[in-house]
């Protein structure tokens, strides 16, 4: 069957945050959000009609997720990301990623301490080791001038410095879009695992690589297996952010039942009925659909690398191998952050992510989704061409 993701839906009214709610200022009469990281890609079929046969039992009473919630995960799992040897018990079920990810802060650190953070990084990543009371440690990723390479030696020496004891990875990375061979994950998990750094690999955009199938952190090696936390979930994947459904990977068993124990204190984190069909409908049924919609995006990402490199001069982007996400630098143009924010937001109303808010390393640089019909992303860059480069 062959999908169309060029459909456009109408999100306004529906009380989506991305078009009825977004918090930049803008004098644009017309906005176009290409900001928050949902897609304005129509949710598959095949998963509101396992959400619709469910509301034809009028029952809806204390519930729990069934054998049919973790056989088709771990299915996904070996199918996709090649894992063999899954087992229900060593999946968590997590309302969150993002609260996962703090349960996961709490437990392996204690206030005051740093958790190491490639930057630019997600903002929810600062926010949430704030909250929790701990510091971010920065270890800037390197841009050679073809892509975004980890900085090693810096992170070894912050891990020494800072006496680190976790680090969040995101991966496929978020907001550059690159997608870590399995090369740069040994590495990275060995230096975490030889001077006693335990890994929570952010892994929600795990079924977006186009650079072969997703290799989780936990994968690598015995010693990654034993030392990382990774989380994921299907909300990313197949645009159901406004339900609630993730869940952890913990082979450790000692490091679960820590991380279990904190979880369960706040007694929220309970999968609701229809967040279960949709799931199991989801891994259940998606593969085609995924590798559709992947090619779909690169499509999108190779528009929009390639229109700046032909058409915005000073501008700097690169063809992200994984995520819907774009980078782009904006700081050859000579003009300030605010001014660039400005020329987004005001004069071509295509409103993108502030690449300050990358935890402290985006100066000039705005964060693009391209997971879009064809016709809004040629819209997008076709403003941000008008407002940069008719009026420098």
């Amino acid at each position: 069957m062959t999908y169309d993701f060029n459909q456009i839906c109408d999100r306004k009214g529906t009380g989506c945050i991305k078009w009825d709610a977004y918090p930049m200022k803008t004098s644009h009469p017309n906005p176009l959000p290409m900001w928050i990281a949902d897609m304005d890609i129509a949710t598959p079929e095949f998963v509101v009609n396992a959400m619709k046969k469910r509301l034809e039992h009028p029952v809806f009473g204390y519930f729990q997720p069934d054998e049919r919630f973790y056989s088709t995960i771990i299915r996904w799992h070996r199918e996709r990301y090649g894992v063999e040897g899954l087992t229900a018990e060593q999946i968590s079920y997590q309302n969150s990623v993002l609260g996962a990810l703090s349960t996961a802060v709490e437990i392996l650190t204690e206030k005051g301490e740093g958790v190491l953070v490639q930057t630019p990084g997600y903002a929810k990543f600062r926010e949430i080791i704030e909250l929790r009371g701990r510091r971010v440690v920065e270890n800037p990723l390197i841009w050679d001038g073809e892509t975004y390479r980890l900085d090693f030696e810096d992170m070894e020496r912050k891990i020494r410095q800072e006496n680190i004891r976790a680090a969040v990875f995101c991966s496929p990375h978020n907001p550059t879009g690159r997608v870590w061979t399995r090369e740069e994950l040994e590495r990275f998990s060995q230096i975490c695992l030889s001077l006693g750094v335990t890994v929570v690999a952010d892994e929600i955009w795990a079924d977006f690589s186009r650079k072969g199938n997703h290799i989780p952190m936990h994968s690598v090696s015995e010693g990654a297996r034993n030392n990382t936390i990774s989380f994921y979930s299907p909300t990313k994947t197949f645009n159901l952010a406004g339900l609630v459904v993730s869940y952890g990977v913990i082979w450790n068993e000692e490091l679960r039942k820590r991380f279990q124990t904190e979880s369960n204190l706040s007694h929220y984190n309970n999968c609701n009925a229809l967040s279960m069909e949709a799931s199991i409908a989801a891994y259940g049924e998606g593969g085609d659909w995924v590798d559709q919609l992947n090619r779909h995006i690169g499509k999108n990402t190779e528009y929009v690398s390639r229109y700046v490199k032909e058409q915005m001069p000073g501008v700097k982007t690169w063809e992200a191998e994984g995520t819907y996400l774009m980078w782009l630098d904006f700081s050859g143009l000579g003009l300030t952050a605010d001014e660039v924010v400005s020329r987004c937001n005001d004069r071509a109303g295509v409103l993108l992510n502030d690449g300050r808010t990358c935890i402290d390393n985006g100066d000039c640089c705005m964060r693009m989704n391209v997971a879009a019909p064809e016709a809004y992303v040629r819209e997008g860059m076709k403003r941000l061409k008008e407002a940069f480069f008719s009026c420098l």
